[in-house]
């Protein structure tokens, strides 16, 4: 499902070269398509460098840089220098018994994993791969091929052309309306500023992004004179008008090189050596001068910005078929058409941002081969044979980890259905303590007996003092032998069994979920909570409901959405079907919600438990309610029983926080507190999290017992 709110037919169809006759593309690569963009995943649209988005989805981040891959299946080869062989010396206790691998710093692993678990980590790595392509493709389409990607939230685009023909000067301005529905759409401001004799703004400072500014900035786009004069420090003073603005970020600059050539030394004293910190990024469109391309790369490296070229490259003739108008012709219809191709001019060289994504591929690539050798080596691993029963305890679930909450997610991936515990792993190496009564003589008090003395003594078996001593859960006291191969192969398991946990944290703690937690159900309400309080917090929750859209709700079945503040409103009377129509229709009712009034808590909930299909629902406040609060438990809990998941947004009162944890608890849901200032101590904690944390709490301090028993054995 896609929210492309800012895209509808623009007005270059009806500008462009003057008449409507051919819907064809002029330029493949720059001219904007009639229909929306392409649609691309959530984590590879991300307006943001190449650099930043490796360290959030790169090989390092995903644990599969193989420096990082090698320790996790195997051990290092024991080696060393024999001061007196004069010769490296290596362990060969090992020789024979596992595969081999170099690490990239040149020593030797010993793989000691099975297959499945390469098997997991190919299917990683071909995952990661796809990624790093489509995040490839996306940089090398669209409007990213002509303008390369806008990281700031406010920018200032400086439009610097020349008395072009009448085709170059709509492709330019073509390029730029596909920037402006593309990227600044997503910005918080912009402004553009075109540079001629006479500087013309669209705007007198950055405006804020929105629907309207953008329609608007397009016209403005389509409506510039082409033979306006321009002189030799325009450029220069455009980019400087831009520099004032207090709002910008960054400026853009963007040149088709002609009318840089008569100011370069203008340029470079003027704007490179100014006293504004914020970087100027240039972009060159359809500069076929290799000088003017190097001045260009060496301005932007002196204004600390970046540099970005682009050029059509190549021209063909090709004869294609048109659909004829008269449905009787029996010939066919052939139009010439004119074809151009673009891409990088010469003396740009290739741009970074592209070759860090390709250079992470041909990582991945490279350690892939490596995986699929070792996995092709590997032997077949040991399968229970047919009639064995699944083992009850362990549930076998078909639903998607993404749709379940922690504690679902736990009985199936958690250390205990790892069978990973502390007593499960001692279970192994734990043997009875033993021990008993023996008579011990003793000489006798006086000279007048003659008998020894017999006393009985506790003792233990000798053994027993060499072992440590571990009380079992059922309260026995039994002996453990802790290996250090024992040791070494529970941790590394129970590590990746952590490590997936913490992933689970992270991944909880980022987009629509770290305020929302994790829908579940297919058929829920979401109540917003608009009373007067939520007013400077407003913006914020719109934002997040918009994620909760993209990431959440667009895989559900049915959704409806109710505000309340002294009464309560629903978006419809019932719940709806999710699609890309009820989505956009939700969100352009949720882009016009105000605050007021008070807290009409109870009233929200009345109305989704009026829906006979609701399935859960969602509540978010700030505060208290107006009703008392064990009242509106005791109603609620006399209904229908439906779970509702309380969210405490920003809210450091502990009356109501502890009243939307009850009313979760008593319904079923899942309590979850978020604020933008992080969670003060005295208050609840999220369930979703809490349970995570104390998991990995109580089994890292597993790994610490083992530690000591196997150290005491030592």
């Amino acid at each position: 499902v896609k929210f492309d709110i800012s895209h509808r037919p623009g007005v270059a169809q009806a500008l462009r070269f003057g008449h409507g006759q051919s819907s064809e593309k002029d330029d493949e690569e720059v001219t904007m398509k009639s229909g929306p963009p392409k649609e691309w995943e959530l984590d590879v649209r991300a307006l943001i460098s190449s650099r930043r988005w490796l360290q959030n989805y790169g090989l390092k981040k995903n644990r599969l840089q193989l420096n990082q891959i090698l320790p996790a299946i195997g051990f290092k080869l024991s080696d060393d220098f024999d001061e007196t062989l004069k010769r490296p010396i290596s362990s060969r206790y090992g020789g024979g018994l596992f595969r081999q691998m170099l690490h990239p710093d040149g020593r030797t692993f010993n793989i000691s994993c099975g297959k499945d678990k390469l098997l997991q980590l190919e299917k990683r790595m071909l995952q990661a791969m796809y990624l790093f392509r489509r995040r490839l493709e996306w940089l090398t389409t669209e409007s990213r091929r002509t303008f390369g990607v806008i990281e700031e939230r406010s920018v200032t685009i400086v439009l610097d052309i020349r008395n072009m023909s009448p085709q170059q000067f709509d492709q330019y301005r073509t390029a730029l309306e596909r920037v402006l529905r593309e990227q600044v759409s997503q910005l918080a401001k912009f402004n553009l500023v075109r540079a001629t004799e006479e500087l013309e703004l669209y705007r007198p400072e950055c405006a804020p992004v929105s629907h309207d500014t953008i329609q608007n900035a397009i016209q403005w786009l389509w409506s510039l004179d082409r033979l306006a004069p321009v002189s030799a420090t325009a450029a220069a003073e455009g980019i400087l008008r831009a520099l004032s603005d207090q709002h910008n970020e960054a400026v853009y600059l963007f040149t088709e090189g002609t009318s840089v050539d008569s100011g370069k030394e203008i340029l470079m004293d003027k704007v490179a050596g100014s006293k504004f910190k914020i970087p100027v990024h240039v972009v060159s469109f359809n500069c076929d001068c290799s000088n003017t391309v190097k001045f260009l790369k060496q301005f932007a490296k002196a204004s600390r910005g970046k540099f970005h070229a682009y050029a059509v490259v190549m021209e063909l003739d090709a004869y294609e078929a048109s659909p004829s108008s008269d449905s009787l012709a029996s010939r066919a219809n052939i139009m010439l058409k004119r074809k151009t191709f673009g891409g990088v001019p010469a003396g740009a060289g290739v741009r970074e941002d592209v070759i860090l994504i390709f250079e992470e591929v041909e990582e991945a690539r490279n350690n892939l081969a490596q995986l699929r050798m070792l996995i092709e080596r590997a032997p077949e691993p040991k399968r229970a044979p047919s009639g064995v029963e699944i083992e009850p305890g362990r549930p076998v679930s078909l639903k998607d980890e993404q749709y379940m909450s922690s504690r679902e997610w736990l009985q199936i991936y958690g250390l205990d259905a790892r069978k990973l515990g502390l007593y499960d792993v001692l279970g192994g190496v734990a043997f009875k303590h033993f021990d008993g009564v023996i008579d011990v003589m003793q000489p006798p008090h006086t000279d007048s007996q003659t008998d020894a003395i017999v006393n009985q003594k506790l003792i233990n078996a000798r053994y027993c003092e060499r072992f440590p001593v571990v009380k079992w859960r059922d309260g026995r006291v039994v002996h453990v032998q802790v290996t250090p191969e024992v040791h070494r192969t529970y941790e590394e398991r129970v590590q990746v069994a952590l490590n997936k946990i913490q992933q689970r944290i992270d991944w909880l703690n980022q987009g629509s979920r770290a305020l929302f937690g994790t829908v579940v159900e297919d058929m829920i309400y979401i109540l917003i909570d608009t009373s007067a309080s939520m007013q400077p917090s407003l913006g914020f929750v719109k934002q997040k409901l918009f994620v909760l859209m993209q990431e959440q709700l667009r895989h559900k079945k049915k959704f409806n959405l109710v505000t309340f503040n002294s009464k309560a409103l629903g978006w419809k009377d019932r719940l709806v079907e999710v699609s890309e129509r009820s989505l956009q229709s939700a969100w352009s009712w949720v882009q016009n919600l105000s605050c007021w009034g008070t807290t009409n808590t109870y009233g929200a909930i009345q109305l989704a438990m009026a829906d006979p299909q609701v399935q859960a629902i969602y509540l978010l406040t700030d505060g208290r309610p107006d009703q008392p609060p064990k009242s509106i438990i005791a109603q609620v809990q006399m209904q229908k029983h439906i779970p509702i998941h309380t969210i405490s947004f920003n809210c450091n009162d502990s009356d109501a926080n502890y009243f939307l944890y009850g009313l979760a608890e008593a319904t079923g849901g899942r309590y979850h507190y978020f604020s933008e200032a992080g969670p003060p101590v005295d208050q609840p904690d999220s369930w979703e999290l809490d349970i995570l944390i104390k998991n990995l709490s109580e089994y890292r301090q597993d790994i610490g017992m083992i530690w000591t028993v196997k150290h005491d054995i030592l």
